[in-house]
């Protein structure tokens, strides 16, 4: 009895763990993409830049919001040598089902970055579920070596924190 109740919490805690979004301190999983105009890559192929990695959806406007906003730091940073990275990426990761909104969102909001995804299937996106994304707008900012720096970050905070390095 006190065997399959030990088995029961670990497996109970186990999922607990699974369900928790990833933190400070992480490293995200590698996962392919391909960008919108771009051939495809792994987020392992980024490992030396900042890679900002955005959640949002073309019906979600606080989250195109947000996206809009990293305009500026992208254009500023995309192009600097850090002391320990080579430069600034953004990879946007949208949850629309419908490809022609997401592509109307793009060309509206003029993004300059090239890696803009869409993941079709809204929450049953297996990409979400393996980078443990339950809400939008959400984002990750990754240093060099792939480990989460910054969760959920704005532009001012993003700006300050490139500008800093």
């Amino acid at each position: 009895m006190k065997k399959s109740l030990l088995i029961f919490f670990l497996l109970l805690a186990s999922f607990a763990n699974a369900q928790k979004p990833f933190a400070i301190g992480d490293t995200l999983p590698s996962f392919s993409f391909q960008g919108q105009f771009t051939k495809s890559y792994t987020l392992a192929q980024l490992r030396g830049s900042y890679v900002l990695i955005q959640f949002w959806a073309s019906w979600n406007e606080e989250s195109r919001k947000l996206q809009r906003s990293f305009i500026d730091p992208f254009v500023k940073y995309k192009d600097k040598r850090f002391s320990n990275g080579r430069r600034f990426n953004i990879i946007s990761i949208s949850i629309d089902q419908d490809l022609t909104l997401w592509e109307l969102a793009l060309k509206k909001d003029n993004l300059p970055w090239r890696n803009n995804i869409c993941e079709k299937n809204l929450w049953e996106s297996l990409l979400l579920q393996q980078l443990k994304v339950f809400a939008i707008p959400s984002n990750y900012l990754l240093d060099p070596n792939g480990i989460i720096v910054k969760v959920n970050v704005n532009a001012d905070e993003l700006d300050e924190f490139l500008r800093n390095l």
